[in-house]
């Protein structure tokens, strides 16, 4: 009876994949000419969006530095260890100087 209904719940599904569109992205991370800001666009955008890290309490360099050692270690971020000092200082900077702004949300 199981083998049944899962037979017909699978050919009464729809055969092919839904397509999604998302929106553009409408942030980006500010450039300083902070040494660290082209780390942070390869290694931070992978998985976040500009605004959400514009969301981000006033952390300073250290807390920044071990928000990005968590993401390497923990979350198994593609960060090579050597780029984790330069993210954090930017991040840190950029915050300091208030270049990290979320953006209003789009109608």
């Amino acid at each position: 009876m199981r083998a049944a209904l899962l037979a017909l719940a699978l050919l009464a599904a729809p055969a092919g994949a839904a397509s999604i569109a998302l929106p553009n992205e409408t942030a980006m991370l500010p450039d300083s000419g902070h040494p660290g800001y082209q780390a942070a666009l390869r290694r931070c955008l992978v998985c976040h969006s500009a605004d959400y890290i514009a969301l981000q309490p006033d952390f300073d360099e250290a807390r920044w530095r071990a928000v990005v050692d968590k993401m390497r270690l923990a979350f198994k971020a593609p960060i090579p260890a050597e780029e984790a000092a330069p993210i954090a200082a930017y991040l840190a900077d950029a915050q300091r100087r208030r270049l990290l702004r979320p953006h209003p949300p789009q109608p």
